[in-house]
Protein backbone atom coordinates (compact mmCIF):
# COMPACT_ATOMS: atom_id res chain seq x y z
CA UNK A 1 0.00 0.00 0.00
CA UNK A 2 0.85 3.97 -0.12
CA UNK A 3 -0.10 6.22 2.32
CA UNK A 4 -0.13 10.04 0.19
CA UNK A 5 -0.67 11.50 3.32
CA UNK A 6 1.79 10.22 6.47
CA UNK A 7 2.01 12.35 8.49
CA UNK A 8 5.31 10.47 10.37
CA UNK A 9 8.04 13.46 10.08
CA UNK A 10 9.95 14.15 12.90
CA UNK A 11 9.50 17.69 14.18
CA UNK A 12 6.85 18.55 11.74
CA UNK A 13 4.22 16.48 12.65
CA UNK A 14 2.39 16.65 16.02
CA UNK A 15 2.26 13.24 16.81
CA UNK A 16 6.20 13.20 15.76
CA UNK A 17 8.11 15.28 17.89
CA UNK A 18 11.10 13.72 17.59
CA UNK A 19 12.99 10.99 15.07
CA UNK A 20 12.39 8.37 18.15
CA UNK A 21 8.61 8.94 17.64
CA UNK A 22 8.88 8.87 13.58
CA UNK A 23 10.61 6.03 13.67
CA UNK A 24 8.41 4.42 15.47
CA UNK A 25 5.72 5.70 13.86
CA UNK A 26 6.89 4.64 10.11
CA UNK A 27 7.09 1.15 11.89
CA UNK A 28 3.39 0.94 12.38
CA UNK A 29 3.25 1.54 8.73
CA UNK A 30 4.99 -1.48 7.35
CA UNK A 31 3.27 -3.51 10.04
CA UNK A 32 -0.01 -2.64 8.22
CA UNK A 33 1.20 -3.91 4.85
CA UNK A 34 2.25 0.20 3.79
CA UNK A 35 5.65 0.13 1.70
CA UNK A 36 5.66 3.90 0.52
CA UNK A 37 4.31 6.99 1.98
CA UNK A 38 4.18 10.46 1.20
CA UNK A 39 5.61 12.49 3.86
CA UNK A 40 4.61 16.09 2.93
CA UNK A 41 5.36 19.32 4.78
CA UNK A 42 3.10 21.60 6.57
CA UNK A 43 2.67 24.56 3.99
CA UNK A 44 1.48 27.56 6.11
CA UNK A 45 2.73 31.79 6.61
CA UNK A 46 6.15 30.98 5.28
CA UNK A 47 5.87 28.08 2.49
CA UNK A 48 10.04 27.85 1.12
CA UNK A 49 11.38 27.26 4.52
CA UNK A 50 8.26 24.85 5.85
CA UNK A 51 9.51 22.99 2.77
CA UNK A 52 13.44 23.44 3.64
CA UNK A 53 12.23 21.92 6.91
CA UNK A 54 10.54 19.08 5.62
CA UNK A 55 13.01 18.07 3.59
CA UNK A 56 15.04 17.91 6.35
CA UNK A 57 13.18 16.11 8.69
CA UNK A 58 12.51 13.77 5.69
CA UNK A 59 16.36 13.01 5.17
CA UNK A 60 16.89 12.98 8.81
CA UNK A 61 14.13 9.80 8.88
CA UNK A 62 14.85 7.94 5.73
CA UNK A 63 18.93 7.37 7.36
CA UNK A 64 16.90 6.80 10.37
CA UNK A 65 15.11 4.27 8.58
CA UNK A 66 17.98 2.65 6.62
CA UNK A 67 20.34 2.39 10.25
CA UNK A 68 16.99 0.19 11.90
CA UNK A 69 16.46 -1.67 8.87
CA UNK A 70 12.54 -0.54 8.21
CA UNK A 71 11.51 -1.36 4.83
CA UNK A 72 9.56 2.37 4.28
CA UNK A 73 10.20 4.28 1.03
CA UNK A 74 9.85 7.78 1.73
CA UNK A 75 8.17 10.89 -1.03
CA UNK A 76 8.00 14.22 -0.68
CA UNK A 77 4.91 16.16 -0.68
CA UNK A 78 3.08 18.64 1.20
CA UNK A 79 -0.25 19.65 2.52
CA UNK A 80 -1.47 23.18 1.20
CA UNK A 81 -4.01 24.81 2.56
CA UNK A 82 -6.50 26.39 0.01
CA UNK A 83 -6.02 30.27 1.05
CA UNK A 84 -2.32 29.34 1.03
CA UNK A 85 -2.28 27.82 -2.23
CA UNK A 86 -4.16 30.45 -3.76
CA UNK A 87 -1.00 32.55 -3.32
CA UNK A 88 1.58 30.34 -3.96
CA UNK A 89 4.42 30.67 -6.46
CA UNK A 90 4.83 28.27 -9.41
CA UNK A 91 8.31 27.59 -8.60
CA UNK A 92 6.75 26.05 -5.15
CA UNK A 93 3.57 25.05 -6.50
CA UNK A 94 5.85 22.58 -8.23
CA UNK A 95 7.74 21.52 -5.29
CA UNK A 96 4.37 21.02 -3.23
CA UNK A 97 3.12 18.24 -5.79
CA UNK A 98 1.94 14.80 -4.12
CA UNK A 99 5.05 12.40 -4.67
CA UNK A 100 7.03 14.72 -6.29
CA UNK A 101 5.09 13.78 -9.62
CA UNK A 102 4.17 17.01 -10.67
CA UNK A 103 0.85 16.86 -10.91
CA UNK A 104 -1.08 16.87 -7.81
CA UNK A 105 -1.20 18.86 -5.18
CA UNK A 106 -3.06 18.25 -2.01
CA UNK A 107 -4.98 20.98 -0.40
CA UNK A 108 -7.49 21.53 2.64
CA UNK A 109 -10.60 23.16 3.81
CA UNK A 110 -11.13 25.83 6.03
CA UNK A 111 -11.94 24.10 9.17
CA UNK A 112 -15.34 26.88 8.89
CA UNK A 113 -16.39 28.63 5.69
CA UNK A 114 -16.36 27.72 2.16
CA UNK A 115 -13.61 29.07 -0.06
CA UNK A 116 -15.28 30.38 -2.64
CA UNK A 117 -12.45 30.54 -5.12
CA UNK A 118 -11.42 27.17 -5.22
CA UNK A 119 -13.35 26.47 -8.59
CA UNK A 120 -11.59 29.04 -10.01
CA UNK A 121 -7.89 27.75 -8.42
CA UNK A 122 -9.02 24.11 -9.95
CA UNK A 123 -9.36 25.91 -13.79
CA UNK A 124 -6.44 27.14 -13.41
CA UNK A 125 -4.46 24.18 -12.25
CA UNK A 126 -6.04 22.23 -14.60
CA UNK A 127 -4.75 24.50 -17.37
CA UNK A 128 -1.11 23.90 -16.22
CA UNK A 129 -1.73 20.40 -16.31
CA UNK A 130 -2.09 20.03 -12.63
CA UNK A 131 -5.15 19.05 -10.50
CA UNK A 132 -5.92 19.09 -6.42
CA UNK A 133 -6.34 16.19 -4.17
CA UNK A 134 -8.92 17.57 -1.23
CA UNK A 135 -7.40 15.86 2.30
CA UNK A 136 -9.92 15.21 5.18
CA UNK A 137 -13.11 16.95 3.50
CA UNK A 138 -15.02 15.23 6.30
CA UNK A 139 -14.12 17.37 8.96
CA UNK A 140 -14.75 21.14 6.96
CA UNK A 141 -17.66 22.23 9.09
CA UNK A 142 -19.17 23.01 5.32
CA UNK A 143 -18.76 19.43 4.36
CA UNK A 144 -20.68 18.15 7.40
CA UNK A 145 -23.78 20.58 6.48
CA UNK A 146 -24.01 19.71 2.69
CA UNK A 147 -21.36 16.95 1.75
CA UNK A 148 -23.06 17.28 -1.60
CA UNK A 149 -20.54 20.56 -1.85
CA UNK A 150 -17.94 18.45 -2.84
CA UNK A 151 -19.81 17.33 -6.38
CA UNK A 152 -19.27 20.34 -8.42
CA UNK A 153 -15.20 19.99 -7.47
CA UNK A 154 -14.97 16.42 -8.18
CA UNK A 155 -17.05 17.20 -11.35
CA UNK A 156 -13.95 19.93 -12.19
CA UNK A 157 -11.86 16.99 -11.73
CA UNK A 158 -10.72 17.71 -8.07
CA UNK A 159 -9.98 14.30 -5.82
CA UNK A 160 -11.24 13.38 -2.27
CA UNK A 161 -8.85 12.00 0.56
CA UNK A 162 -10.68 10.64 3.52
CA UNK A 163 -8.72 10.35 6.84
CA UNK A 164 -8.48 6.76 8.34
CA UNK A 165 -9.04 8.56 11.61
CA UNK A 166 -11.98 9.90 10.55
CA UNK A 167 -13.49 6.57 9.74
CA UNK A 168 -12.92 5.10 13.21
CA UNK A 169 -14.10 8.21 15.22
CA UNK A 170 -10.79 9.50 16.32
CA UNK A 171 -11.77 13.35 15.23
CA UNK A 172 -15.91 13.51 16.23
CA UNK A 173 -18.99 11.51 15.53
CA UNK A 174 -19.71 14.38 12.74
CA UNK A 175 -16.41 13.85 10.81
CA UNK A 176 -16.89 10.39 11.33
CA UNK A 177 -20.37 10.39 10.25
CA UNK A 178 -19.71 12.53 7.22
CA UNK A 179 -16.66 10.44 6.13
CA UNK A 180 -19.61 7.06 5.89
CA UNK A 181 -21.62 9.64 4.13
CA UNK A 182 -18.99 10.65 1.55
CA UNK A 183 -18.22 6.87 1.04
CA UNK A 184 -21.94 5.38 0.51
CA UNK A 185 -22.20 8.18 -2.25
CA UNK A 186 -19.12 7.21 -3.94
CA UNK A 187 -17.34 10.70 -3.69
CA UNK A 188 -13.91 9.37 -1.65
CA UNK A 189 -10.91 8.84 -4.21
CA UNK A 190 -8.43 7.70 -1.74
CA UNK A 191 -7.62 6.99 2.08
CA UNK A 192 -4.76 7.97 3.72
CA UNK A 193 -3.82 7.88 7.30
CA UNK A 194 -3.58 11.78 7.23
CA UNK A 195 -3.26 14.07 10.70
CA UNK A 196 -4.06 12.68 14.02
CA UNK A 197 -6.20 13.68 16.59
CA UNK A 198 -5.70 14.06 19.84
CA UNK A 199 -6.40 10.51 20.61
CA UNK A 200 -4.63 8.83 18.48
CA UNK A 201 -2.69 8.13 15.02
CA UNK A 202 -4.41 6.25 12.68
CA UNK A 203 -1.81 4.31 11.17
CA UNK A 204 -3.16 0.87 10.77
CA UNK A 205 -4.06 1.14 7.16
CA UNK A 206 -5.16 -2.76 6.94
CA UNK A 207 -7.76 -2.02 9.25
CA UNK A 208 -8.72 0.86 7.20
CA UNK A 209 -9.20 -1.61 4.14
CA UNK A 210 -11.30 -4.25 6.33
CA UNK A 211 -13.26 -1.16 7.05
CA UNK A 212 -13.79 -0.34 3.16
CA UNK A 213 -14.90 -3.78 2.88
CA UNK A 214 -17.95 -3.56 5.18
CA UNK A 215 -18.71 -0.07 4.43
CA UNK A 216 -18.87 -0.91 0.85
CA UNK A 217 -19.52 -4.38 0.65
CA UNK A 218 -16.97 -5.23 -1.90
CA UNK A 219 -14.05 -7.54 -1.89
CA UNK A 220 -10.31 -6.59 -0.70
CA UNK A 221 -9.49 -6.36 -4.86
CA UNK A 222 -11.84 -3.62 -5.25
CA UNK A 223 -11.58 -1.15 -2.23
CA UNK A 224 -7.89 -1.91 -2.01
CA UNK A 225 -7.73 0.83 -5.28
CA UNK A 226 -8.21 3.57 -2.53
CA UNK A 227 -5.17 2.63 -0.43
CA UNK A 228 -3.16 1.01 -3.41
CA UNK A 229 -3.28 1.89 -7.07
CA UNK A 230 -5.12 5.11 -6.40
CA UNK A 231 -2.39 6.61 -3.84
CA UNK A 232 0.29 5.05 -6.91
CA UNK A 233 -1.06 7.28 -9.38
CA UNK A 234 -1.78 10.13 -7.67
CA UNK A 235 2.09 9.88 -6.58
CA UNK A 236 3.25 9.48 -9.88
CA UNK A 237 1.61 12.69 -11.18
CA UNK A 238 -0.61 10.51 -13.60
CA UNK A 239 -3.84 11.03 -14.58
CA UNK A 240 -6.65 9.08 -12.16
CA UNK A 241 -10.28 8.28 -12.86
CA UNK A 242 -11.90 7.19 -9.74
CA UNK A 243 -14.03 3.94 -10.02
CA UNK A 244 -17.09 4.74 -8.29
CA UNK A 245 -16.96 2.71 -5.77
CA UNK A 246 -20.78 2.37 -3.98
CA UNK A 247 -21.94 -0.11 -1.80
CA UNK A 248 -23.42 -3.30 -3.12
CA UNK A 249 -26.77 -3.98 -2.66
CA UNK A 250 -26.55 -6.59 0.33
CA UNK A 251 -27.99 -9.25 -2.01
CA UNK A 252 -25.58 -9.06 -4.43
CA UNK A 253 -22.95 -8.75 -1.26
CA UNK A 254 -23.50 -11.98 -0.48
CA UNK A 255 -23.30 -13.73 -3.53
Amino acid sequence: MLDLNAHILPGIHAATPDLASALAAASDLVASGVQTAVAPALVADAPAQDLDRADTARHALRDALAAAEVPLRLLPGAVVPADVLASLPPDLMARCTAGDGGRWIVTTLPAAGWPLMIPEMIRGLDMGGMGLVIAHPERSESVQASPDRLRDLLGRGALVQLGAGSMRGDHGPRPERTAFDLLRNGMVSVVASDAPSRTGHALDLDASADMLERVLRRPRAEVSWMLDAGPERIAAGEPVRTPRLVPLPRAAAAD
